[in-house]
């Protein structure tokens, strides 16, 4: 079961997009801060968690920058 947030904040980004902001623990043990905007609504007749599936994989493809990429949080923990 998913950790639910601790504490729930939100905002809206400077082209009007809302972000919900949670706070949770990780598996191991550790505090991670999520920054979370919804991507797409899917409402059709049909569209299921398949569709939904294929809709965050696509996502996915097209946001995935290997070379060069640097995770905050990794960064953040060993300093």
């Amino acid at each position: 079961m998913p950790n639910p947030s601790i504490v729930p904040f939100g905002y809206r980004d400077p082209t009007g997009t809302r972000h919900q902001v949670l706070v949770r623990r990780s598996p191991e043990g550790a505090w991670q801060v999520l920054d979370i905007v919804v991507i797409e609504t899917l409402t059709g007749v049909g569209e299921g968690r398949e569709a939904a599936e294929a809709v965050a994989r696509e996502y996915v493809a097209q946001h995935h920058h290997p070379v060069g990429c640097t995770d905050r949080a990794t960064h953040r923990s060993a300093a």
